[in-house]
């Protein structure tokens, strides 16, 4: 009884619901130390060898390293790194018959500060990462859901183009609290899309942001406020890092994926724990 009981436990904590942002665990993490790990990158962006790339990262347009180090993807303007994932069926719902998997994907980027460099929008010190996020690409047509920098607002934009395609703004977060700019960034962020996880039939953007700006305090930021309906039948076939309309000099490392089964995989699990424990009662 007493081994029942707890795997009834644990499968009700397993579909527990956070009220706050995925803190794992990971059903996968690329830490891309030592190789690319099966991502692959369209562009001029690189995996950052370690055995090529200084220490300090790769040189940017200013002319001085970046200082986001090395042994992860530098991915500029129009360059993005993809991951094939077909055959984890993440998504929602049935697509093609088969029943698609709930996750969570999470990328940390790197924001580095270009001054002297001008000229940027809003006189900014540096593009941010305009246009650059973590995105899913749907398997059929390659549209996504994706989290990004929108640098016209100084902030973060998600949006689910398979679905609503539909803003979800947090303005002026990626702006910093201190002076002068030169002192902006040169800093980590992390980049969160929960996609029917922690809450069933929602997706949820998140961001950790380490540094306080006009309108929010250090920490992790819901974009835009909310949760917003997934899309009730969708399949994404890839998982990619930076952006195809991109103008950023961002680096992207740390990247995870947390998959949950469909409910009739869940099901067909607790049914063989069930027989485990019959099993167990019998042989005792």
């Amino acid at each position: 009884m007493r081994v029942t009981s707890a795997l009834v436990l644990a499968l009700a904590l397993c579909a527990s619901v956070a009220s706050a942002q995925y803190t794992g665990p990971w059903t996968y993490e690329w830490d891309f130390d030592s190789s690319a790990q099966g991502w692959v990158v369209s562009g001029n962006g690189y995996w950052t060898d370690p055995g090529l790339v200084p220490a300090a990262g790769p040189t940017l347009p200013d002319g001085a390293p970046s200082g986001g180090g090395n042994g992860n993807f530098y991915l500029p303007d129009q360059s993005y790194a993809r991951l094939d994932v077909r055959s984890l069926h993440i998504g929602y719902g049935t697509v093609g018959g088969n029943a698609m998997n709930p996750f969570v994907f999470q990328a940390d980027v790197y924001i580095p500060n270009l001054r002297p460099l001008s000229g940027f929008t809003y006189g900014y010190p540096g593009n941010m990462n305009h246009q650059a996020g973590i995105q899913a690409l749907r398997e059929s047509d390659l549209r996504a859901i994706y989290l990004e920098g929108n640098i016209n607002r100084g902030g973060l934009l998600a949006r689910d183009r398979t679905w609503d395609n539909t803003d979800r703004r947090s303005d002026w977060v990626m702006e910093e609290n201190v002076s002068p700019d030169t002192l902006w960034w040169d800093k980590w962020i992390t980049l969160q899309i929960d996609y029917g996880v922690t809450t069933a039939g929602k997706w949820t953007a998140w961001a950790y942001i380490p540094w306080n700006s006009p309108v929010s305090t250090a920490g992790w930021l819901k974009v835009g406020g909310g949760d917003y309906d997934v899309n009730a039948n969708v399949w994404f076939g890839y998982l990619q890092m930076g952006g195809t309309a991109s103008w950023t000099q961002a680096q992207f490392d740390n990247a995870k994926l947390h998959v949950v089964p469909e409910p009739a995989s869940m099901a067909v699990l607790a049914a063989g724990l069930a027989g485990f424990a019959g099993a167990l009662r019998r042989r005792s």
